[in-house]
């Protein structure tokens, strides 16, 4: 290999089920714990049709991600199949990629303070400590190797998802599981399902790993449906579990409402359950990492950010630079963290790259039919496929029922990056392939 090849070049070294593991846990993380009280809110008993709603949204989204995954096996995710999808929308696919890259980084600092709040009530380690701490030690452990850190993912996903079990089993134990199945759907549907979709975030980041996985046109797809499937399982378990044990009323006014829910079984259970979020936070904010970084080495690889950021290590074989720069923004964000804002900016960012996406299956169905796909979304007219088409359009539905405060914070930002794509070192000849 040549070595300025080499030393932009990542290794294939993950499997389908190490891949799966890292998407079910970039999905499950904290998202859950933080949303499901104001969904109680906003839906009362029939949340989990906000879930299901959401679940179908992130379904069709996960299928065009599956088949541009195939056809272009490279890190960059969302960036890199728009720029394919749209070569002379420059502004666009440099907008989308750094859209969810600083969304990886907020979503770092949103739930590394959350960690530092569950820490400081267990061990009095004050949360402006144990945030930092936790940004800094999950970048040392990206930086070490691919391989460690998800293993690390898969093993704190084991125990979140023993979580949820844990909220189901006492759920079904109550004689009003199941009942919500029969709640009639509220106006706040739309609205909730807005809200609930932050928690299947999380599967996008799989074809970000797409350059160090074996097989990636077989094992990427397998990998990405297992991970929607399975968190959508859990999800809808967990919304009937929990209105069976405690009144929707009181879950949207709780502020740890799976941990109160569990609570009026066990309070020694509702205690273990808010030692389970520690490993579901630091298993977001490793996700979070690990993505936004494979975002920044692929858009310095393609020329539009500066060639240090597709920098690896000799020995580890990682984005060490791009590493630092998004754990480096994280911490810059620890001190401003607003969970309720980063959440919907995330929200927000990550429905418009998703109709990005669905509308770059579509375009490519068109422009490149004849580029190899050994996946297909199913179910297509002539050349357009329905259900990226309709993926889009839910996306884009799903972003006019978040929050006033939250799409304007969205379109300042939308407006920052537009800006940062017009400077001269996003101008820069593409680096040799």
């Amino acid at each position: 290999m040549d070595p300025r090849e080499r030393a932009t070049s990542l290794p294939r070294t993950l499997g389908w089920a190490s891949v799966a593991a890292y998407g079910l846990g970039a999905i499950l993380g904290a998202g859950v714990y933080s949303v499901i009280g104001a969904a109680a809110g906003r839906v009362g008993d029939g949340m989990w049709l906000a879930f299901l709603i959401s679940a179908v949204v992130a379904l069709i989204t996960a299928l065009a991600y599956a088949e541009l995954a195939t056809m272009f096996p490279r890190a960059g995710g969302e960036f890199l199949y728009v720029q394919r999808a749209m070569p002379e929308g420059r502004i666009l696919s440099f907008t989308v990629g750094a859209m969810m890259a600083v969304a990886a980084a907020a979503t770092a600092a949103t739930v590394a303070i959350a960690f530092g709040g569950y820490l400081s009530a267990l061990a009095s380690i004050p949360t402006g400590v144990a945030a930092p701490l936790l940004v800094a030690i999950l970048a040392g452990v990206a930086i070490i190797g691919v391989r460690e850190s998800t293993t690390m993912v898969a093993l704190f996903t084991c125990i979140e998802a023993g979580g949820l079990v844990l909220v189901i089993v006492l759920g079904a134990t109550s004689e009003r599981f199941g009942e919500a199945l029969a709640a009639v759907p509220t106006d706040g549907l739309l609205s909730g399902a807005a809200l609930v979709f932050f928690a299947y975030l999380g599967f996008e980041n799989i074809v970000n790993l797409a350059e160090e996985t074996r097989e990636p046109e077989r094992n990427l797809p397998r990998a990405i449906l297992a991970s929607v499937g399975g968190a959508t399982l859990l999800y809808l378990l967990v919304a009937l579990a929990v209105v069976a044990l405690i009144p929707a009323g009181d879950l949207a006014r709780s502020d740890a409402p799976l941990a109160d829910a569990v609570g009026t079984r066990s309070s020694a259970l509702s205690g273990a359950l808010g030692g389970i979020a520690l490993f579901a936070t630091a298993n977001t904010a490793m996700a979070a990492l690990i993505s936004g970084s494979r975002i920044l080495y692929a858009m310095a690889r393609e020329g539009r950010l500066p060639a240090a950021l597709a920098r690896v290590g000799v020995a580890r074989r990682t984005p060490w630079v791009a590493t630092l720069a998004v754990a480096g923004t994280a911490l810059a964000l620890v001190p401003l963290g607003d969970v309720a804002i980063v959440a919907g900016l995330t929200s927000f960012a990550s429905l418009l790259a998703f109709a990005a996406v669905n509308a770059s299956v579509v375009v490519l169905r068109v422009r490149a039919a004849s580029t190899p796909r050994p996946f297909h979304v199913p179910w297509a007219v002539g050349r357009v496929p329905v259900l990226s088409l309709l993926g889009a359009v839910l996306a884009l539905v799903l972003v006019t029922q978040l929050d006033t405060h939250v799409l304007v914070a969205g379109a300042v930002l939308l407006a920052l990056l537009v800006g940062a794509s017009l400077l001269p070192v996003t101008r820069r000849r593409r680096a040799p392939a």
